[in-house]
């Protein structure tokens, strides 16, 4: 993991290092040792961070989504990239990750997921309802949750009264 730190801050990577790297956040997910490196060295890490985006493996992805709010504003085209991952899981990690950034179409996010099929991601769709800072959409979209199928998505709405 040191070893992969080291090659993470490097200006420059091959196919080799990047796949290298990529394979060492994989099999890191449960203790995030990269992750955490790169959230307090967000500017060293940025180069390969954005090339994780793509990898093949949705640990590394899942924690790259995470790790990139820690970036602010210039990570928000990348989480909104990431809300189309063909992982239910690393699409949730996007969205709360950008949940933190609080963007300004917080309100057509959140109608794009309310109704998504994971309930997780409509869980994480009701943060960003919140983040939206419209006390009325707030409410119908609260509305809409309690009567969500799933008991912690309507719990999670009945909580945010």
């Amino acid at each position: 993991m040191d070893a992969a730190i080291y090659e993470m801050t490097q200006q420059s990577l091959n196919r080799k290092a990047i796949q290298y790297i990529d394979k060492c956040w994989a099999i890191s997910d449960e203790g995030e040792h990269l992750a955490d490196y790169a959230r307090t060295h967000i500017d060293l890490c940025w180069d390969v961070l954005c090339l994780l985006t793509k990898s093949e493996y949705s640990s590394t992805r899942w924690q790259v989504y995470d790790v990139l709010s820690c970036a602010g504003q210039k990570a928000e085209n990348l989480l909104k990239k990431g809300m189309q991952d063909p992982d239910d899981y690393c699409k949730r990690r996007a969205l709360l990750s950008l949940v933190r950034l609080s963007p300004n179409d917080a309100k057509e996010i959140t109608n794009r997921f309310c109704q998504h099929q994971d309930p997780y991601i409509r869980q994480a769709a009701f943060e960003m309802a919140i983040t939206s800072k419209d006390t009325i959409f707030i409410e119908r979209i609260r509305q809409l949750l309690l009567q969500d199928p799933i008991w912690h998505v309507r719990e999670k709405a009945a909580l945010q009264q």
